[in-house]
């Protein structure tokens, strides 16, 4: 099951008025409890800025997710808006 975090959205009411990354966790369907992997923990990883209301989206053996880039929602930055793709990595 693929979930994101986007506390960090920007928004205001539900964390600090200037963005951040968003978390895509992996959790084994089975058990809820067990998170398998997550985008912060290695920096590689890191997705864009958060988006409120933004949704995992999987093709493909792919998951997408829709960021800001590094927008910080004043303004201040340089890409304003990516899709980030996360799949199996090469051996």
């Amino acid at each position: 099951m693929w979930t994101i975090d986007s506390n960090l959205s920007g928004t205001g009411d539900n964390g600090p008025a200037s963005a951040g990354p968003a978390v895509l966790h992996a959790f084994d369907a089975m058990n809820l409890g067990t998170e398998l992997w997550n985008s912060s923990q290695v920096p590689a990883d890191v997705a864009g800025n958060a988006v409120k209301f933004t949704v995992p989206t999987v093709a493909n053996g792919k998951v997408y997710v829709g960021t800001r880039g590094n927008d910080t929602t004043l303004g201040a930055g340089t890409v304003f808006g990516e899709v980030d793709v996360y799949g199996l990595k090469p051996n």
